[in-house]
């Protein structure tokens, strides 16, 4: 993605303290921060809905201490990504995957539970771990930067749900992802140190994902 330069990227990857590598964190902002919208890719850590959307919702106790029902969120409260569009003065994000109820007019949710940086090739029934992986997450993000902006020329209601243009080169982009990438190892009976092993793959893969996206995406 080529973005102006009042954008900014909170990228975060979780990993567990046995890689002995610290979390990777890179934040360029403007000051103030005011931001139009929020785009987040991620995991459960992250998800307001995206799994719940396509696969059925998060059953209860989710939801529960703070929406009073489940919500989407594989918590029994809020999010960080909910704090930050709070704190932001933005409504909570929709999820790109719900179809009910959804406003995208300060962005939108690509986290679904369960997602992982690198394709897992297995079902959520096989394995626990969602198809919806990162570079999906951005092949959905590529289609909605495109077709909203189509859909918002229709005018009226379609307006006000919709982005505007100028919201995509301004927004806050997050991302939350990568301890699942960890799990699996073990879940396909993995040692620690094969674990560990592939770390280093897991992060240049997130970083070809992002580069590819700068090569198929500008922002005006």
């Amino acid at each position: 993605m080529a973005f102006g330069l009042s954008s900014i990227f909170v990228i975060t990857i979780f990993a567990i303290s046995f890689t002995k590598l610290a979390p990777v964190s890179l934040v360029l902002a403007r000051k103030p921060c005011r931001f139009p919208a929020i785009f987040n890719f991620g995991d459960s850590n992250s998800d307001t809905g995206g799994l719940s959307a396509a696969f059925g919702q998060a059953p209860p106790p989710n939801g529960f201490s703070y929406f009073g029902a489940p919500a989407g969120r594989y918590s029994d409260g809020r999010l960080l990504i909910d704090f930050i569009a709070e704190r932001l003065g933005l409504p909570y994000l929709s999820a790109f995957l719900d179809s009910v109820g959804t406003n995208f007019s300060h962005g939108a949710n690509f986290a679904t539970a369960g997602s992982t940086i690198r394709p897992q090739n297995t079902t959520l029934q096989q394995s626990g771990f969602s198809p919806i992986s990162l570079n999906v997450q951005f092949y959905e993000f590529n289609d909605f930067h495109a077709r909203t902006q189509v859909v918002r020329k229709r005018g009226g209601v379609f307006e006000i749900l919709m982005p505007k243009k100028e919201h995509f080169s301004n927004a806050l982009y997050t991302f939350d992802i990568g301890q699942n990438d960890l799990t699996a190892g073990y879940f396909s009976n993995m040692s620690t140190d094969e674990v560990k092993s592939y770390v280093p793959d897991v992060l240049n893969q997130f970083q070809t994902i992002i580069q590819a996206s700068k090569a198929n995406l500008i922002f005006d």
